[in-house]
C-alpha cells in the first residue's frame, strides 16, 4: 500500500464525513422549515439525522465514487 493510496483514502473517509455532516445539517434546516418542531428529541430529530446521513452517503457513493474521483 503506496503513500498516495493511503492519502486516496484518507481523503474519500474526510470527505464522506463532511457529507454525512453536510446532510444532517440541510435536513434540519429542511425540516424546521416543514414541520412544526418541538424543543425535546422526538422523531423528527431522527427523520432529520436519519435523513442527513443517508442523504450525505447518497451523495458520496452515487456522485463521487461512482464517477471516479
Amino acid at each position: 500500500m503506496g503513500a498516495e493510496q493511503v492519502s486516496g483514502s484518507t481523503g474519500r473517509t474526510v470527505r464522506l464525513v463532511i457529507l454525512v455532516i453536510a446532510g444532517i445539517v440541510v435536513a434540519n434546516v429542511l425540516v424546521s422549515l416543514l414541520m412544526a418542531r418541538d424543543t425535546g428529541l422526538g422523531v423528527d430529530e431522527l427523520i432529520a439525522f436519519g435523513g442527513g446521513a443517508a442523504l450525505g452517503l447518497l451523495v458520496e457513493f452515487a456522485g463521487f465514487r461512482r464517477s471516479g474521483r
